[in-house]
């Protein structure tokens, strides 16, 4: 699939992002999204905003998450999207969300995996170079009239300055622009970062009388130090001091936090430190251990607890969880782990929730309650929603049936639209459940929507859900739609034919755009389904009559499976009988062993209008009269309801086509095969079955020639 990204046409696997699809033909569009996953923790894939055009309009969005199902085209440059990108910047360093050393740490990530595509221009240039052209980035640093920024190259002097910066020190671009750091600020400790690559963290600095707190990093770039930055968000210590106020309310706040944790009276709790010496312990632990504080802080663990496990967690950093351990004879269940910090071990905790084995299990019996409940709901989901027919169902050597076995098989090649039609009965449900199976959605759900049995306005809010209070009734928190249920599988539209007109328009708009919107929402949705369509109409005659949508059966008949009657392919019946026995015995837990000759003869000469599916009901109903007879196989007496039609139906063709006195004997000739046969050839039952004496009934087999 190919999409335009600034005029470039290039390939896209679908699913991809724009952006990797950008970044993997060499188109450039900026953003932080790689930056050590600094995109998910700061927002920062707004930055990534390109313009979209699609068959439904122009749009911005994300490129980091957009992906590319259909062909788009893409602009990642304009006045707006560059306005709304130093903005953002701006916004961001303004309010203080890049933390002290984040900055440096990102242009870090720039310099050292020399990534110009995923942070393209964003921080600064070649510090190298003697011109530097603007960037977005520099831009918001530029505006931002809350940071004073500057940067100095290797040897210190000046590549790069902002106006807040230089109205601080009273001093124009052109007095500071290229001069030695020291020239221009004699108190600077720049050429220090340069020499040693330390880094100043909210550092007390006074710039030009003005008293702040100064954060500066080293700028490298393959391990070397290129440069150096210095930048300040706080232009005077009234700011710093409500900054530093806050996070003094915050640390006061979090220590309440971790004291309630720790005085938890169901959390037995204990922390060490790298060497294995206490430095945390709640009472109730020291209760369990019947020690005082002091007995217990700064004591090597071992000392305190002789069987504790947490030296080994301290030496392989490994994770024990839900373990027995016995703490002064009481059973309990604990969970150990490490504690890290930039990849090393700095201590190791162990607590539990458990002060004796009763409490776990309570627990556990609960635990073990709810696993049943949910297996319980997963199995009833995954019969609702999966689909239990595969190729090897399709039963049939007839040319029809094996075309379409053949196509079925090659499904699992594409994702295009299927449309499946025939008459009731013959099937199509387990067709479209074969091609389900055969694809490459077979793992996915497959989600059937009888497109006939719900009204307009309920088929609407089934097929794309609904939003919370789209209509009166409307569940709290929404419901998805058949189609976001049916998402990575198939969606089954069974008797498509009699969807409605308008419902047809929405439809064709979801099949177009893999997307769908829930009533009473304003998200688009983007879908990614197999549609499987089925109807026993004649959609051609309907588009006739202006009863269906024509462009929505081009969108639908794209690959057509026409599955004959069961009349029209009458030699398959054996392969049917023979498969439905075996179905129906495993249904009923029956023994039928099969048919009989005489008793299949009669079948294939009986027109099956209702198809498969009379056959179905019609082969069950005479296993029920065969198991209750005893019998173990199926002889023309088992289908009595068969015959009574056959006879009504023979009956009336003969007064056509003959005089009253020989239909007559037709019949009771007829009759006379039957009784026998129920009877097993005994003339006796026979005679009394039909209400005769067993000399008439001889006199009749005499006169027909049956012996």
């Amino acid at each position: 699939m190919e999409i335009i990204i600034d005029g470039h046409k290039i390939e896209v696997i679908s699913g991809e992002t724009i952006l990797k699809a950008a970044q993997r033909s060499g188109i450039n569009i900026p953003n932080l999204c790689s930056a050590k996953g600094m995109c998910s923790d700061k927002g920062f894939c707004r930055l990534c905003i390109v313009e979209l055009k699609t068959s439904m309009g122009i749009k911005l969005v994300e490129s980091c998450t957009f992906q590319v199902w259909e062909e788009i085209q893409v602009r990642t440059s304009s006045p707006l999207i560059e306005s709304i990108r130093r903005s953002m910047i701006n916004l961001l360093i303004g309010r203080g969300d890049i933390s002290p050393g984040e900055l440096a740490e990102m242009i870090n990530v720039t310099q050292t995996e020399n990534n110009r595509m995923s942070i393209p221009n964003y921080f600064i240039p070649d510090l190298q170079d003697n011109i530097l052209s603007p960037t977005i980035f520099q831009k918001g640093l530029e505006e931002n009239p809350q940071l004073a920024y500057i940067i100095v190259n290797r040897e210190g002097y000046i590549r790069e300055i902002n106006q807040t910066y230089l109205d601080i020190m009273g001093i124009e671009m052109e007095d500071a622009l290229g001069k030695h750091i020291l020239q221009v600020v004699p108190n600077s400790e720049l050429p220090e970062i340069l020499a040693t690559g330390r880094t100043d963290q909210a550092a007390c600095w006074t710039i030009n009388c003005h008293d702040a707190i100064v954060n500066r990093v080293p700028i490298i770039r393959d391990g070397k130090t290129v440069g150096a930055l210095g930048y300040s968000l706080f232009l005077d210590m009234s700011a710093a001091r409500i900054f530093i106020k806050k996070m003094q309310e915050r640390e006061k706040e979090f220590n309440d936090f971790l004291e309630g944790l720790l005085e938890n009276p169901f959390l037995a709790y204990i922390i060490v430190d790298r060497d294995g010496y206490i430095t945390a312990i709640n009472q109730i632990t020291l209760d369990i251990l019947k020690l005082g504080k002091k007995d217990a802080m700064g004591k090597y663990i071992l000392e305190v607890m002789p069987n504790s496990k947490l030296p080994e967690i301290l030496k392989t950093g490994r994770i024990d969880r839900a373990e027995f351990f016995p703490i002064m004879g009481r059973d309990t269940i604990v969970n150990r782990m490490p504690i890290t910090k930039e990849g090393e071990i700095i201590g190791a905790v162990a607590y539990s929730l458990f002060l004796d084995m009763s409490g776990a299990k309570i627990l556990s019996k609960r635990l073990h309650y709810m696993e049943k409940q949910l297996k319980h709901y997963k199995d009833e989901i995954s019969d609702i929603y999966s689909a239990r027919w595969t190729i090897d169902d399709l039963v049939g050597n007839s040319p029809s049936m094996l075309w379409i076995r053949n196509v079925v098989g090659r499904m699992s090649f594409t994702t295009s639209t299927v449309l499946i039609t025939g008459e009731s009965g013959t099937g199509k449900e387990i067709i479209a459940q074969a091609v389900h199976n055969s694809s490459q959605f077979r793992h996915g759900p497959f989600i059937r929507i009888n497109c006939a049995a719900l009204p307009e306005n309920l088929l609407e809010s089934e097929l794309f859900g609904y939003e919370e209070g789209a209509f009166t009734g409307a569940k709290k928190g929404g419901k998805p739609g058949k189609f976001e249920l049916a998402s990575e599988g198939t969606i089954f539209l069974d008797e498509i034919g009699d969807m409605p007109l308008t419902m047809q328009t929405k439809l064709l708009s979801v099949l177009q755009e893999k997307v769908v919107e829930r009533v009473g929402g304003t998200k688009p949705i983007i879908i990614n389904v197999r549609v499987i369509a089925a109807t026993n109409c004649d959609l051609e005659k309907m588009i006739s009559e202006g009863q269906f949508r024509e462009d929505l059966y081009y969108r639908l008949n794209v690959v057509r499976l026409d599955v004959p009657s069961l009349r029209n392919r009458i030699e398959d019946l054996p392969l049917l009988v023979d498969s439905l026995i075996n179905r129906i015995n495993q249904k009923l837990g029956t023994n039928i062993t099969g048919i009989s000759t005489q008793a299949m003869e009669y079948l294939e000469s009986y027109e099956w209008p209702g198809n498969v599916r009379e056959l179905e009901n019609i082969l069950e109903r005479a296993v029920n009269l065969a198991f209750m007879n005893q019998d173990s196989l199926l002889n023309i007496t088992h289908f009595s309801s068969l015959f009574k039609t056959s006879f009504t139906e023979q009956a009336q063709m003969e007064l056509k086509e003959s005089t009253l006195p020989d239909t007559l004997e037709k019949i009771e000739k007829e009759m006379i095969e039957l009784a026998l046969a129920k009877t097993g050839g005994n003339k006796n039952r026979a005679a009394k079955m039909l209400g005769i004496h067993i000399s008439a009934l001889y006199r009749r087999l005499e006169k027909y020639g049956n012996k």
